[in-house]
């Protein structure tokens, strides 16, 4: 059986959702996947139950004894001179400027040592990572070190911010292959790699088990409105507050669900007494997958009022229920969402806009059932976890049979960032 290791930076987390889906389902087509994770998750950001859970398949890189790390550090020079500083190069070349950025740095490629010494033990012959932020440039590292091929998912938007600083270039020239989301998210990593063959970016979605999902019709009233999102002020939760408000000066009493926590709830919170819909605004905290399950059951519509995007998992459960779907038009939602087939998309920023996309669903009964049905179809023909699984395993199992690769250093011409770098407000 073919062993891919997983790194990751924290998980199991309450969040990794996708990433345990996608994990069981390679597992249950018959590759081996093991996890390794840098650090254990907080006490917040799992649970026992999901710990219990995934105990036999993760092991952790931290937190460990000084004298641990040393002794690995000691090992791997002594085992493997040349590869270890070749591989410091690599990480001195690709640290964010200034001292701050070398410190950094410097850590994560301590990281990286350790991290590749579990991947040497457990055999693995790949490993991927999700994200590409600073778990891909350990990851990178960790691959050089341990002599084996990488790969990483990309979502979107928090690495194309600064792409420069992030070495979204250097690690899609070394990787044997990008995995993207959306065809939005290959868009930007060809842009930022200089590169114009598609062939090394393959899109693969994220996916939901269908079968966990079951599907009702629409009921003719709407009271209820959902969101499953982080609380943070990219979501952009306060124009659906603004968007309630306008609401309810129209007479119309609706009841808004936030699932999920963050930085920005506080904030939330003192808006909505701010506006006068305290009594109408649920706070929910982080939910399980089946307490999000519960909350889409009693669900009427889903909104959704982000500034930026990947392809939202969240929305794409929603479609699977049959709760309508209210998003705004940003960057890969549009490939889950079509605009007045299998959902409304609005313009961002605009609570005007959503409120008024929220009283169309509303008034709309036959077009609410419509949209759910052709919603659930969207999901089935497109985000079935095992049928995009499949293709993410193929390109996996076929990095795993090559021979090792040959690790090149990137000529220094090839490691600038475009020449007109787009203003960040596109992403």
């Amino acid at each position: 059986m073919t062993r891919v290791a997983y790194l990751l930076h924290r998980f199991p987390g309450i969040t990794d959702t996708f990433i345990k889906r996608e994990i069981r389902s390679l597992q249950k087509a018959g590759t081996d996947v093991r996890v390794i994770s840098v650090w254990k998750p907080r006490g917040a950001e799992t649970t026992a139950e999901i710990m219990s859970d995934w105990q036999a398949d993760t092991q952790f890189v931290l937190p460990r004894p000084a004298l641990s790390i040393l002794t690995a550090l000691v090992a791997c020079a002594v085992r493997s001179p040349a590869r270890l500083a070749l591989t410091a190069r690599l990480a001195l070349s690709t640290a964010r400027p200034g001292l701050r950025g070398l410190l950094f740095q410097l850590y994560y490629f301590v990281e990286a040592v350790l991290a590749a010494d579990l991947l040497r033990c457990s055999g693995a012959k790949h490993v991927h990572n999700h994200i590409g932020d600073h778990s891909g440039i350990i990851t990178m590292l960790a691959a050089r070190l341990a002599g084996i091929g990488y790969s990483i998912t990309f979502h979107g938007w928090p690495v194309f911010f600064d792409a420069e600083a992030s070495r979204v270039k250097e690690k899609v020239l070394a990787a044997q292959f990008t995995r993207s989301i959306s065809y939005f998210c290959r868009s930007q990593l060809m842009m930022f790699s200089a590169s114009e063959d598609p062939a090394q970016f393959k899109v693969v979605h994220c996916g939901l088990t269908i079968d966990n999902y079951q599907f009702r019709t629409p009921r003719e009233k709407v009271e209820r409105l959902f969101c499953a999102a982080r609380l943070s002020p990219e979501k952009g939760h306060l124009f659906s507050l603004q968007a309630l408000k306008i609401l309810h000066d129209r007479g119309c009493r609706l009841e808004l669900r936030l699932a999920g926590d963050g930085p920005a709830r506080r904030r939330l919170e003192h808006l909505s007494r701010e506006l006068g819909i305290a009594d109408h605004v649920r706070f929910l905290g982080n939910l399980s997958e089946r307490e999000v399950a519960e909350e889409l059951q009693a669900a009427d519509l889903f909104l959704l009022s982000s500034f930026v995007e990947g392809i939202p998992v969240s929305a794409m459960e929603a479609m699977a229920v049959g709760v309508p779907v209210i998003a705004t038009n940003v960057a890969g939602t549009s490939e889950l969402i079509e605009d007045g087939r299998t959902g409304l998309l609005v313009r961002p920023s605009d609570p005007q806009a959503l409120a008024d996309a929220i009283a169309r669903m509303m008034q709309d009964h036959p077009f609410r059932l419509r949209v759910a049905q052709l919603g659930r179809q969207k999901v089935v023909d497109e985000f079935d976890v095992d049928k995009e699984t499949a293709r993410l395993n193929g390109y996996l199992l076929q990095s795993c049979s090559g021979p090792e690769p040959v690790r090149v250093m990137v000529p220094p011409e090839r490691l600038t960032a475009p020449t007109s770098p787009p203003d960040r407000a596109t992403f």
